[in-house]
């Protein structure tokens, strides 16, 4: 289901459907971790083992993969993850159904395995033939090994045949996915009174002794964090090599070696506005659509801007402005908007095109044609790939080198301009501070705060792709903020906790004479009762910010009766409390329902499909014997 939304996220109703999905992962446990074995063997399932190097090539991936689409996240957060955990639970999975698949016959034949990779678009050729110099040169770019991507190919079909022959029975009640979408899209209009925390604050004065308390008992808040100032060198493999000592001849040899990475699809940028349409309409309503479509169209021949007539007549989630989609690749929307979009000219409207969502009109704003770039187009992509490929050959000297340099008390400076290269002084700064700044990972940046002033870091530090060889100048060891300097700040915070108190009291006092307040009465002891329409489930009330428990309460709760008590919100502005009352219901939009349906209807047979799988994934895990050896290399430890 997630490639499905990746591939086709340019569909409206994957727009409309993406937020309501949801998907149940269940997960089990392999046993407990005890180091029985130092040998070759992370793990033995049913007598297959594991082994350390099997385990050490699937970590890579999935950290790489990982790091890759979360450029935030770091290689130690992984480790605190148990990123080792999950991929061993993956290989075990691995061997469990090859286990199963062998007991049952069960198997990808060559055949099979060369019609899919054939059917492969990346590695055909022009006429659509499976090419063999284009399949090597694709994996070569990946670095991979053709025996490797099959082996990988010929799991994956493997798994998926096995899914597939337990998961035929899974089926699912199409009134399911309807009152699951009605559940997810219902919204409510709220009335509420909020009293400001404000209202309370001139009149409170915390004590001495209150501040002093509130001190001593959250100190942890008041913690200055040690503190380097670090003179670095930053190595960047593709700092390394310049640009200009790459021959034209020797860019264009390389494009040409791997001519796959610029292959470039055909793509459309289109506009539309749909007509919404049920695929299973009556002729009644078909009749009716196709009558608005065509009156749509006379506007537009009668000479009135696209734009204009598609926010006049689009919904509220059919399109941008002006029925704006944007680019679009093949396989990226419905069959027939594909076909119908990518025979348009440039500048040209359809006629209606029907899909299951409705009629849409198709205007084709601009075109890119596919096929491989042309060299000079792409030449800057072909210079930085290659410094980056050279520059990691001669990475490893290059870090030995300035480590020994750091190591010998030789100036940074010096070494970074001699292989230029970055280099400067971070100023005082904390470790979170030079995890930011020089990109180190956690545990490279304490062993920095952690260095004695004037000595270098004896090793080079990982930054993602990159190194930085280091020298503390100057370090502040860690300290607590004292008593007198954060006083105001300690009565500031008492006076805002005190005030929201009394705010949530009063609260609690007008909530006592609401149920004989009339409805929409306004003004009741002074205060106004104002609405918010359309609130969302786990949504925020009006500009407050979101609150689930108080969502939660709200989607429970029957119109016209006040929630029993209030909840403390808050604002750009300040805390508060509010009292809450659901002013009616409004039931999702049936257009929008329309739209969505065919793709709720497979995410919840999907959704069921995945239950079946992984319940019998946990019938072969409980029954399998299942021994896990080497704990630390599996978490990482030391490492």
């Amino acid at each position: 289901m997630l490639e499905y939304i990746r591939e086709k996220s340019q569909s409206l109703g994957v727009k409309l459907a993406f937020a309501l999905i949801i998907l149940v992962f269940v997960f089990w446990g392999v046993g407990n971790f005890n180091d029985r074995s130092a040998g070759t063997l992370v793990a033995v399932v049913n007598g297959d083992g594991i082994t350390m190097r099997e385990f050490e090539f699937a970590y890579r991936n999935a950290e790489e993969n990982l790091l890759r689409s979360n450029p935030g996240l770091t290689r130690d957060q992984l480790k605190q993850q148990q990123l080792g955990r999950q991929v061993l639970r993956d290989l075990v999975t691995q061997v469990l159904l090859s286990q199963e698949a062998a007991r049952t016959g069960v198997a990808i034949t060559p055949v099979e395995l060369r019609m899919a990779i054939g059917n492969i678009k990346s590695f055909q050729n022009e006429s659509g033939q499976f090419d063999p110099n284009v399949y090597t040169r694709v994996l070569a770019a990946q670095r991979l090994a053709p025996a490797q991507f099959e082996q990988d190919t010929a799991r994956d079909m493997l798994r998926q045949k096995i899914y597939t022959m337990v998961t035929a029975p899974a089926w699912a009640d199409p009134a399911e996915a309807q009152k699951r979408f009605e559940f997810l899209r219902e919204k409510r209009d709220v009335d509420y009174i909020f009293i400001d925390s404000a209202e309370f604050a001139s009149s409170i004065k915390p004590s001495a002794e209150e501040v002093d308390a509130y001190y001593e008992s959250h100190k942890a808040q008041f913690a200055i964090p040690a503190k380097a100032d670090i003179s670095y060198v930053l190595i960047n493999p593709q700092d390394l090599v310049k640009a200009s000592s790459i021959s034209s001849a020797q860019a264009q040899k390389w494009y040409e070696e791997n001519a796959a990475r610029f292959e470039q699809k055909e793509e459309v940028k289109v506009a539309h506005i749909l007509v919404p349409l049920a695929e299973d309409a009556p002729d009644g309503q078909v009749k009716k659509a196709q009558e608005q479509a065509a009156k749509i169209e006379a506007e537009i021949k009668s000479g009135k801007s696209f734009a204009a007539v598609a926010d006049e007549h689009n919904g509220p989630n059919a399109a941008g402005p002006g029925g704006e989609l944007g680019w679009v690749k093949r396989s990226m929307t419905v069959k027939p908007f594909e076909d119908a979009a990518f025979a348009l000219d440039a500048g040209k409207v359809s006629a209606p095109v029907r899909t299951q969502f409705g009629l849409h009109i198709i205007k084709v704003e601009e075109k890119k044609a596919g096929g491989l770039a042309p060299f000079k187009q792409v030449e800057a992509d072909v210079l930085a790939a290659m410094t980056q490929e050279q520059g990691v050959e001669k990475l490893h000297d290059v870090v030995d080198s300035l480590v020994e340099d750091n190591i010998l008390g030789r100036s940074l400076q010096q070494g970074a301009e001699k292989f230029g290269l970055k280099w400067g002084d971070t100023g005082l700064l904390s470790a979170a501070e030079l995890e930011k700044t020089l990109g180190v990972t956690a545990s490279g940046a304490a062993t920095l705060v952690g260095t004695p002033a004037g000595n270098p870091v004896d090793t080079a530090l990982e930054a993602g792709k990159s190194y930085v060889g280091a020298r503390v100048i100057k370090s502040e060891p860690a300290t607590t903020a004292s008593l007198d300097s954060v006083r105001g700040e300690i009565a500031k915070v008492l006076v805002g906790q005190k005030a929201l108190v009394a705010a949530l009291d009063a609260a609690a006092e007008l909530r006592k004479e609401l149920d004989a307040a009339p409805l929409g009465a306004a003004g009741l002891k002074g205060r106004e009762i104002k609405n918010a329409k359309a609130m969302e489930r786990n949504g925020g009330l009006a500009d407050f910010t979101p609150d689930a428990e108080m969502a939660a309460a709200l989607f429970e709760a029957k119109a016209g009766q006040w929630l029993p008590v209030a909840y403390a919100v808050e604002d750009a502005k300040g805390a508060g409390a509010v009292l809450l009352r659901v002013k009616g219901v409004q039931p999702p939009d049936a257009a929008e329902w329309d739209m969505v349906k065919d793709i709720m209807g497979n995410a919840v047979t999907r959704d069921r499909a995945d239950a079946l799988f992984e319940m019998f994934m946990q019938r072969l895990a409980t029954g399998a014997k299942i021994e896990v050896y080497n704990e630390d290399f599996v978490d990482r430890k030391n490492m």
